[in-house]
């Protein structure tokens, strides 16, 4: 290639907010955007050159690169920096813990090296390839998430990333409308194993009633299982767990090794996962200890604040990033088992959505989990979720939200000091944003 062809850059972005200093922009065509219409904001932010595929008045052209499809170019440039990157690569797929699992594990592994993982949730047929496209020759490591709404499109993305490690962290009734059964998202989440490279390995949950269909597929290809869950029968598991409040103090066994750590009240099975890939690359796990002591809930995921409204101080548990009913019953169960002596706890649940025609009893069923659960009262908003209201106990029944806006005026009245209240919800329902309004202590919650 001569000096004409020749385009240096530092990374790789196709949104024009975030675009740094000497980046390569691609002008995606996306359902609702076209980057094409955000060149000159890209250019401002300072990027080295932007790939387009239509004419354009009024841009340099020094700055343009042209090409036929943007989107095509886009996958074209992750391949190749796949075939030329040298590092470990970790796909993790699964139907809830994904980006919580790569935050984890990604800053683990930096521990030891230069390791990169992907932003957010980067995890479709954008995230995937602009993950790879950022790949350096420096990386040693990377983890990358996998995220799916209906078949293939796992078995897409992982071959493009031809993982050296995959991990599946559990399969649950999550994008069910697009499936018969938990069976068929099963079979979707099992195709990464498929692209998994020559004697690589697959970490499974063992307490997932799939295991032994995942461990099945992988076996075919004689690719490595290593297990981990509550189970004593996986490979990675807890000897001992003791909570206190919002610490864990807990014994662990990682194959031929036990490690004592301890945590804030962080989702176990990452933990657990987490380890494992370690141990299969060969790291010493007991350099992790200090980081466990600091590590906190990512925004949205669990993570508690302390909040002071209404001229109280409470205990704001931040679930509001997304919800289906997998990670539902885990929150529930997490808020049950917080011991208090006179403080209430409360729960304001959204709908959770895109659940097709399962939708009425998969709602219908998390009442049966409120009811057995220590907690107080539960408040809703949404159309969906009405089924779970229905259905729970009279005297666990707080009230129902017309609207966003009629949270102060419902909490106000029954929030005392000390007491925990979390946020559950699917993103388009909009509780993120109320739950951030809250924590930043905005007087308005809209």
């Amino acid at each position: 290639m001569n000096k004409k062809n020749t385009f240096k850059f530092q990374g790789v972005s196709i949104n024009s907010k975030n675009v740094k200093k000497n980046n390569l922009f691609i002008a995606v065509k996306g359902k609702k955007k076209d980057g094409h219409n955000y060149l000159p904001q890209a250019i401002k932010r300072g990027a080295s050159y932007c790939v387009v595929s239509k004419k354009l008045k009024n841009i340099k052209t020094k700055k343009l690169i042209k090409c036929i499809n943007t989107n095509n170019f886009l996958r074209t440039l992750a391949m190749h920096k796949r075939i030329k990157s040298k590092a470990k690569i970790v796909a993790i797929t699964g139907s809830s813990g994904k980006t919580t699992n790569k935050a984890l594990l990604g800053n683990l592994l930096a521990l030891f090296n230069n390791t990169y993982f992907s932003p957010k949730s980067y995890n479709n047929h954008f995230g995937v390839p602009i993950s790879l496209s950022n790949l350096e020759r420096s990386h040693k490591c990377a983890v990358l998430e996998v995220g799916m709404n209906k078949p293939g499109e796992i078995h897409n993305l992982s071959k493009l990333i031809s993982p050296d490690i995959a991990i599946i962290t559990n399969v649950a009734a999550v994008h069910i409308e697009n499936f018969k059964n938990l069976k068929g998202i099963a079979k979707a989440k099992g195709e990464i194993i498929n692209n998994i490279k020559k004697k690589g390995s697959v970490v499974l949950n063992r307490d997932d009633k799939f295991y032994n269909y995942f461990k099945s597929i992988a076996n075919k290809r004689k690719i490595k299982v290593v297990s981990f869950g509550l189970s004593k029968k996986s490979d990675v598991h807890p000897i001992y767990n003791k909570r206190f409040q919002n610490k864990r103090t807990i014994k662990l066994k990682v194959l031929n090794e036990k490690i004592s750590l301890k945590v804030n009240d962080i989702n176990i099975y990452n933990i657990l996962s987490s380890l494992a890939v370690l141990k299969i690359l060969n790291f010493d796990i007991s350099q992790t200890k200090k980081y466990f002591l600091f590590l906190n809930p990512l925004e949205g995921r669990g993570k508690t604040h302390d909040v002071k409204r209404f001229k109280t101080n409470f205990k704001l548990i931040d679930e509001s990033y997304n919800a289906n009913p997998f990670s539902v019953k885990n929150a529930v169960i997490k808020l049950s088992k917080i011991k208090l002596n006179n403080s209430k706890k409360y729960i304001l649940l959204g709908d959770m959505l895109e659940l097709g025609r399962k939708s009425d009893i998969l709602h219908k069923n998390l009442s049966k989990i409120i009811n057995n659960a220590d907690i107080d009262k539960i408040f809703v908003y949404g159309k969906k979720v009405l089924n779970t209201y229905k259905y729970t106990n009279k005297h666990k029944r707080g009230n129902i939200l017309q609207s966003v806006n009629d949270f102060d005026e419902v909490f106000s009245k029954i929030i005392k000091r000390n007491d925990y209240l979390m946020i559950k919800g699917s993103n388009a329902t909009g509780l993120n944003k109320l739950s951030n309004r809250i924590i930043k202590g905005y007087n308005h919650v809209v």
